[in-house]
């Protein structure tokens, strides 16, 4: 006859609430320890030469360019021409979820270097409980290279516009501005969401409604199955990831007690 099994026990059901809300501030503080040890790895591999005012002007100056650039082909725009913005709006929305969420977040060859930079670097850089930069060279692990937005430009938006030209120039014209307008917003928008909680520009209710999504998605058991949109959460909600928790005022993670599990 064998032995019958003792019943399994839960470990952390048995623990006592104080247990376990210590266990919970022990997770926290060994986080926290590798978050910052991580950060002083990175910083410590950014060149002396790199300068973050720089990086971030040449894409908003670049990006400025080719937008007047643009906006320059436009001449007496018809009704139905003004369509190719919202058109623009739902063709990069759906771009930046989906690079976001199948190369940032799922290794394979076509994705192994924004994979890196994005899982590897971006987020252990920052966690949801340190989600704010605390100098300016750290904006090297929030914006893109400078060269992208060249080849963005180069490729991606002169495709867009000179197939399109073929049969309306200003439609042409609208929808790539309105591409380029996208990446510009993606750049500004997670700048903001890593801002100080008290900078000015972290009140705004938009941004503050994205920057709580976008904390959101930094939480370990939900970076890679929830709120891959950064300006506005399009395709999270036609693609069912969009998950909302409200704000409970702590600058740290939930506790192991009340954490909820994604739906």
């Amino acid at each position: 006859m064998s032995t019958p099994r003792a019943p399994r026990v839960n470990a952390a059901a048995a623990l006592p609430a104080a247990s376990f809300e210590q266990a919970g501030m022990r997770e926290y503080s060994e986080m926290i320890q590798d978050t910052e040890a991580f950060r002083t790895r990175y910083r410590a591999g950014i060149g002396r030469r790199y300068n973050a005012w720089l990086h971030g002007g040449f894409v908003l100056a670049f990006g400025a360019l080719v937008f007047g650039v643009l906006i320059g082909r436009i001449e007496n725009v018809s009704g139905w021409q003004w369509l190719a913005i919202p058109a623009g709006v739902v063709v990069f929305n759906w771009g930046e979820y989906t690079v976001h969420r199948h190369m940032g977040h799922r290794k394979h060859r076509l994705s192994a270097l924004f994979y890196k930079r994005h899982t590897g670097d971006h987020h252990s850089f920052f966690v949801e409980s340190k989600m704010r930069f605390e100098q300016a060279r750290d904006w090297r692990v929030i914006l893109f290279p400078a060269w992208l937005i060249v080849v963005y430009s180069a490729i991606g938006i002169a495709s867009a516009y000179l197939i399109l030209a073929q049969f309306d120039r200003n439609a042409a014209a609208l929808f790539s501005a309105t591409l380029l307008a996208g990446y510009l917003s993606y750049e500004i928008f997670h700048a903001c969401e890593h801002l100080p909680g008290d900078h000015w520009l972290a009140k705004l209710p938009w941004i503050r409604h994205m920057r709580r999504l976008h904390r959101l998605h930094h939480r370990t058991d939900l970076m890679q199955s929830r709120n891959f949109n950064i300006v506005f959460p399009l395709m999270d909600w036609l693609h069912g990831t969009l998950h909302w928790e409200p704000e409970d005022g702590r600058d740290r993670p939930t506790s192991p007690n009340n954490r909820q599990p994604p739906p």
